[in-house]
C-alpha cells in the first residue's frame, strides 16, 4: 500500500500514476497478493477458477489493444506494434490459443471491459493494459482477466528503458503463463528468449515500415523498411516487410522488373538469415504471384500458414494465386477462414468474394460483402487518403445499386491518381457493374495504356462481364496477351 501511495503522489509526472485504471490495477493486485496469503488451502485443495483454467488443455486467451496515454497519435504505431509482438510471443506457448489481430481490431480503443470481450469471443481470459512512452521511458501495465469470474489472475507495471522492451515482451509472457499455470518446454523458453533484433532503432523503424504497409502508403513503408535494415542488416523480419512491399507495389504501382529483383533480393537475404520465417515466406508467395507464378505462389503461402497460421497477408496472396490459377472452389472453401484470420486486411476480400460468386454461393458472399464494406468505411475515417480503398468502396456502392455514391468515390478516386493503373482498372469495373460499357472500356484502355497488365485476372473477373462478348474487350485483352 504504502507503494502504490508512493507511486500516486510521485512528483514527477512521467513517474505518477497516469490513470484511475492503472491505480485500480494496482489496487488489485494488492488485494489479490493479500487473500492468496489468507487462503493457501484453497489453492491446494483444487477449487476455484485458477484449477478450473489449468484443468484446460488449450487456454484461451484474447490480446485486446493496449491503451495508448503518450498522447501522441503518432505513436499508436508503437503501441499496435508491442500488442501485436505481445500476442506473438504468447503465440510461441503451445498451451495457449489466441485470437487473430482481425479479430481484436473491432475493440481497438473502444470502451469495452475484459468480461464483455471475453464473453463475445468465448475466451477464459482477457489481456489489457496501456502503454506510455516519454523520452527514453517505458510504462507498461498489463492485466489478465478470467473471463467466468471477473477475477484478476495476474497483473503487473513495467517502468523501463525504451532499450528493455523485448524483456518486457518476455516478462509479460512467461507470467501469463505462470498465471495459468502452464510449465514452459525448454524450446518454448529458447523461442520466447530469443530477439527479432539487438538494435531498438531498428525496431522502431520496422514497426513503423509495417505501419505504413498497412495503410499502403508503399513509398514511406520501403524507405523505412530500408532505414531498418541499414541500423541491423540481419533483422529478417524487415528485409520480409521489404520484399513484401516490393510485391506489391511491382503489383498495383509501377510494373518495373527492379521492384522484382530488389524483393527477391530482400528474400534471398532474409532466407539466409531465418530459412523458415513465415513472414519471408508471404513475401516469396507475393513476388512469385507478381510474376504469375500461381503455384509456386501458392506453395509459399501454405508452408507459412503451416508454420503461421495467422500470418499477416498470407490469405490474401494465397486467395489471389488460387483466383488467378482457377481455383476458385479451392479459394472458396478457405474465405471463411480467410477473412477470420486476415479480414482486417481490406485487399483479402476480393478474391475470396470472386471465387464464391463464380460457385454460385451468393448468401456467403453477401456476408463477406458487408464485412468488407465496414473495414473499407473504417479505413477511409482513418486514411482518408487511401484511394485503393476509396476505389474498392465505390465498386461495392455499384453492386448495391447505389449510382450516386459509387460515381463520386470512382470520380475522386480516379482525380487522386489519374495515372495508376489498378486505380483505373478497378474505376473500369466499377462502370462495369453499373452496366456502363462504354465508360468501362474507356477506364480499361487508359488501365492498360498506364501498366495493367494482369490479364488472368481481367478475364475471370465477373465485374466486366458485361464486356465479355464486347469486341472492343476481346481486341483489348489480345493486345496485352
Amino acid at each position: 500500500m504504502e507503494n502504490i501511495l508512493g507511486k500516486a503522489l510521485e512528483k514527477d509526472p512521467d513517474l505518477r500514476c497516469q490513470t484511475a485504471a492503472e491505480l485500480r490495477a494496482d489496487l488489485k493486485r494488492l488485494k489479490r497478493d493479500t487473500e492468496s496469503g489468507r487462503r493457501p488451502a484453497a489453492d491446494k485443495s483444487g477449487s476455484g477458477s485458477g484449477t478450473n483454467l489449468a484443468a484446460d488443455k488449450q487456454k484461451s486467451v484474447a490480446v485486446l489493444y493496449f491503451e495508448n496515454l503518450s498522447g501522441a497519435r503518432e505513436d499508436e504505431y508503437f503501441r499496435d506494434g508491442m500488442t501485436e509482438d505481445i500476442i506473438t510471443e504468447l503465440s510461441k506457448i503451445a498451451s495457449l490459443r489466441l485470437f487473430p489481430r482481425a479479430e481484436m481490431l473491432p475493440y481497438r480503443d473502444k470502451p469495452v471491459t475484459a468480461p464483455q470481450v471475453g464473453q463475445e469471443l468465448k475466451a477464459a481470459c482477457v489481456l489489457g493494459g496501456s502503454i506510455r512512452r516519454s523520452g527514453n521511458r517505458l510504462r507498461i501495465t498489463a492485466q489478465l482477466v478470467e473471463t467466468s469470474t471477473r477475477q484478476s489472475l495476474w497483473a503487473e507495471r513495467y517502468d523501463r528503458e525504451l532499450k528493455d522492451v523485448f524483456e518486457v515482451q518476455d516478462e509479460i509472457a512467461r507470467s501469463i503463463a505462470q498465471a495459468l499455470r502452464i510449465t514452459l518446454s525448454p524450446k518454448e523458453e529458447k523461442i520466447i528468449a530469443s530477439k527479432p533484433t539487438e538494435n531498438l532503432q531498428a525496431y522502431d523503424f520496422y514497426l513503423r515500415g509495417r505501419s505504413y504497409a498497412r495503410q499502403l502508403s508503399l513509398e514511406f513503408a520501403i524507405q523505412m523498411f530500408e532505414q531498418s535494415i541499414a541500423l541491423d542488416p540481419d533483422f529478417a523480419l524487415a528485409y520480409a516487410g521489404l520484399a513484401n512491399v516490393c510485391g506489391q507495389y511491382h503489383e498495383w504501382r509501377e510494373q518495373h522488373p527492379r521492384w522484382i529483383e530488389k524483393g527477391l533480393a530482400a528474400c534471398e537475404r532474409g532466407l539466409a538469415l531465418q530459412p523458415n520465417l513465415p513472414e519471408l515466406l508471404v513475401a516469396c508467395a507475393r513476388l512469385a504471384y507478381t510474376e504469375k507464378k500461381y503455384e509456386e505462389a501458392c506453395r509459399y503461402a501454405e508452408e507459412a500458414i503451416k508454420l503461421k497460421p495467422d500470418c499477416e497477408g498470407v490469405y490474401d496472396v494465397l486467395g489471389r494465386a488460387l483466383f488467378a490459377s482457377g481455383q476458385s472452389r479451392k479459394a472458396a472453401d478457405l474465405a471463411d477462414r480467410a477473412v477470420a484470420v486476415n479480414g482486417d486486411d481490406y485487399n483479402i476480400f476480393p478474391p475470396y468474394l470472386n471465387s464464391l460468386r463464380t460457385m454460385g454461393r451468393t448468401a456467403e458472399a453477401s456476408v463477406h460483402e458487408d464485412r468488407w464494406v465496414h473495414v473499407l468505411q473504417r479505413q477511409l475515417e482513418l486514411v482518408p487518403e487511401d484511394v485503393r480503398a476509396r476505389i474498392f468502396l465505390a465498386n461495392l456502392y455499384a453492386g448495391r445499386k447505389a449510382i450516386e455514391q459509387a460515381v463520386r468515390e470512382l470520380e475522386l478516386a480516379v482525380t487522386m491518381r489519374p495515372k495508376d493503373s489498378n486505380i483505373l482498372y478497378n474505376a473500369a469495373c466499377t462502370y462495369g457493374i453499373l452496366g456502363q460499357k462504354l465508360d468501362a472500356l474507356a477506364l480499361l484502355r487508359r488501365a492498360r495504356e498506364a501498366g495493367y497488365s494482369n490479364l488472368e485476372w481481367a478475364l475471370r473477373d465477373p465485374d466486366l462481364a458485361c464486356l465479355r462478348d464486347d469486341p472492343e474487350f476481346q481486341r483489348l485483352v489480345g493486345e496485352a496477351a
